[in-house]
């Protein structure tokens, strides 16, 4: 089967319900009743490596799929990222924006640039607007940069399988310099203090194992890889349930550690090994959960939930089923709609013509 015909795997669709729903769970923080157990509050404390497992599937995704092709459409494949992401970030950051101004009756020079840097996806550049408009949006503008510099990558490493162990190395520290050299009292906002340059090594984690997949030299007789990867991903939540390591190498490390042995082999068992987990991932339900789970993830924090809370229960369990449900339904009728429209209008034998 080539890699044109199997470019959807159900099961990773399934995951990445599992992934959003680690990261509402880290978010809403269940369990403060004080009669939980502190080691359980510490392990939903770590359930933020839901934003970790998003990462090393992206860069297994987009190179899985585009890897090969050569020469890269590059006009198609950002019309493609950008039809899948853009337009229910927009509308909903919208909403966000538009709510503030109805609850504080004002618009200043502040909420402009808030809305500038969350609409063109690089408030995460700056530490000041790193939470602006959509909080958790943070991560699509490492999305956003990992897409831009993707093809970039794809060339060098076919020149020279060395750039694959090579360019995070050099992107991290490069990151470092430039950390380091804008961070001073005059740059208020913060210029590129962390994020692309330490979350590389996940995206490089996926491209990896894309890679070794499109060249068939990862085979595994038993089915053991699933089990191996979810045993290190939970042995990762617990262990650093009592380390806190502040360093930057040492967070580096732990990124790869968690990517490089407990995410990849997860998702290569996923893809490869006929295991319940696989079957439950790869059902209908939870195909349809991962799909939506896009929405799921720019909606769980936000005026939604909020407006939920104040109007209809505060109960977080089913506030969580709601948002799913909502999520669902937005996925169909509108995320879905506008990604195949943008796809088609864009990327039709007309409109490439026309560039």
């Amino acid at each position: 089967m080539s890699t044109q015909e199997k470019q959807f795997f159900p099961a990773l669709t399934g995951y990445r319900a599992i992934a959003a729903w680690l990261i509402f769970v880290f978010h809403f923080m269940p369990f403060r009743n004080p009669n939980v157990p502190d080691f359980a509050k510490k392990v939903v404390s770590n359930f933020h490596i839901g934003v970790e497992m998003f990462f090393v599937l992206s860069g297994f995704l987009i190179t899985y799929r585009y890897f090969n092709d050569r020469p890269l459409n590059f006009k198609k494949y950002m019309v493609n990222r950008i039809a899948r992401i853009y337009p229910m970030y927009f509308l909903l950051a919208a909403g966000v924006f538009l709510v503030w101004f109805f609850q504080n009756n004002y618009w200043n020079l502040e909420k402009t640039i808030e809305a500038i840097l969350s609409f063109t996806m690089t408030k995460a550049l700056f530490s000041k607007y790193y939470f602006a408009g959509i909080p958790q949006g943070w991560t699509l503008t490492l999305e956003e940069m990992f897409y831009i510099t993707a093809p970039l990558y794809f060339i060098l490493i076919r020149k020279s399988k060395w750039f694959l162990a090579l360019l995070p190395v050099l992107i991290f520290a490069s990151g470092l310099f430039l950390k380091d050299a804008t961070n001073v009292p005059q740059n208020t906002w913060g210029f590129l203090q962390y994020d692309f340059f330490f979350n590389i090594f996940e995206f490089f984690a996926g491209i990896a194992l894309a890679i070794l997949m499109l060249k068939k030299k990862l085979k595994f007789s038993k089915n053991w890889v699933t089990w191996f990867g979810l045993f290190i991903i939970i042995l990762f939540v617990c262990v650093k349930s009592y380390l806190n390591f502040e360093a930057e190498f040492a967070l580096v490390l732990e990124l790869i550690f968690l990517s490089v042995f407990g995410i990849v082999p997860l998702l290569w068992g996923l893809i490869h090994e006929k295991t319940i987990l696989q079957k439950l991932l790869a059902s209908p339900i939870f195909v349809l959960l991962g799909k939506s789970s896009y929405v799921f993830y720019l909606i769980h924090k936000g005026f939604i939930p909020v407006f939920m809370n104040d109007y209809i229960t505060e109960n977080k369990l089913v506030i969580f089923i709601l948002l799913n449900i909502v999520s669902i339904l937005m996925f169909t009728y509108l995320e879905e709609p506008l990604n195949h429209l943008i796809r088609k209008k864009f990327n039709s034998k007309k409109a490439l013509k026309a560039n």
